[in-house]
């Protein structure tokens, strides 16, 4: 349809998005529902589109575009992904990722006899003074005043188990070109925002990081041009799809950082084209404890 291309979309007037997203509506997966027409501006990008509602997730549609993707390498600790011509088909995006590894598990949930020990360290961490606590690949807990959050780390073996449970029919995950269409909004720097890290601002991980606005949620983490919210946050991957299998984009999980090269080459994983060069290192559960992912729907 000629309305998914991004240039004839932002030439429709507001009643012909309202009847393409309803025509739309009838092909997508059951149990969508429609919200509304909303606006996103963020970084020089900008796009009015239609917002649905599916398991209590938001999701965008996204016109597709011809694009060019990658970059040129820009430092000798950064591997890129090539400068290519790339057209994007248009697609419906889950506006939120979600974690790949870890789940939310009720309390009530424990079994006293299986979960003995899960229990006695929920006990333990309930009447000491720490925020959050995690055994490695196995259990985390969260504080928020007196309620306390249970994670739990998914035992699924490989991808694709953990695909069989994760991704319904109708759904799947982005590829490289499609993830840093969505991640850039159509920006051609090296990050979202620019060619240049903004040390200023409120980072994650960053200590004494935009101070002034330490009430204020974290900039990277806001809607960008097309509404969607990512990361912002080196120790985080996004899942997405390769020719060759998957890849994380937007960290390399925290090395860089972690490993005291400082905020510009720390956050340097953030750029839209990175590519992590030590990830192929990494066994599935290993990748999976930093793995965020989101689902979409091609269209």
């Amino acid at each position: 349809m000629v309305a998914w291309d991004r240039a004839v979309w932002g030439q429709l007037t507001v009643e012909e998005k309202m009847h393409a997203m309803q025509e739309l509506l009838k092909q997508l997966p059951a149990g969508f529902k429609w919200l509304q027409l909303e606006s996103f501006e963020r970084y020089g990008q900008s796009l009015d589109t239609g917002v649905f509602l599916y398991e209590g997730s938001e999701y965008v549609f996204v016109p597709g575009d011809s694009v060019t993707l990658g970059r040129s390498e820009v430092h000798m600790y950064a591997k890129m992904s090539p400068v290519r011509e790339a057209v994007i088909g248009p697609l419906l995006v889950q506006r939120q990722p979600a974690s790949a590894g870890w789940y939310e598990c009720p309390l009530d949930r424990l079994d006293p006899e299986e979960d003995e020990d899960v229990l006695e360290a929920i006990k333990g961490f309930r009447q000491g003074p720490h925020t959050s606590y995690e055994f490695s690949q196995y259990f985390r807990l969260e504080r928020n005043g007196e309620q306390i959050t249970l994670f739990l780390f998914d035992d699924s073996e490989t991808f694709g188990e953990w695909c069989e449970s994760e991704l319904p029919e109708g759904f799947t995950l982005p590829t490289e070109d499609e993830w840093e269409y969505l991640y850039g909004a159509g920006a051609r720097t090296l990050f979202p925002w620019g060619d240049e890290m903004d040390e200023s601002i409120r980072l994650r991980h960053v200590s004494g990081s935009g101070e002034a606005n330490a009430e204020d949620p974290y900039p990277l983490e806001l809607p960008n041009g097309f509404g969607l919210c990512f990361p912002g946050d080196p120790y985080k991957k996004e899942l997405v799809l390769t020719p060759d299998g998957i890849t994380g984009k937007g960290g390399d999980g925290g090395c860089n950082l972690h490993g005291g090269q400082g905020v510009a080459l720390g956050y340097l994983p953030t750029a839209t084209a990175f590519r992590d060069p030590y990830e192929s290192e990494l066994e599935w559960a290993d990748l999976m404890d930093c793995l965020v992912y989101r689902r979409i729907v091609r269209l």
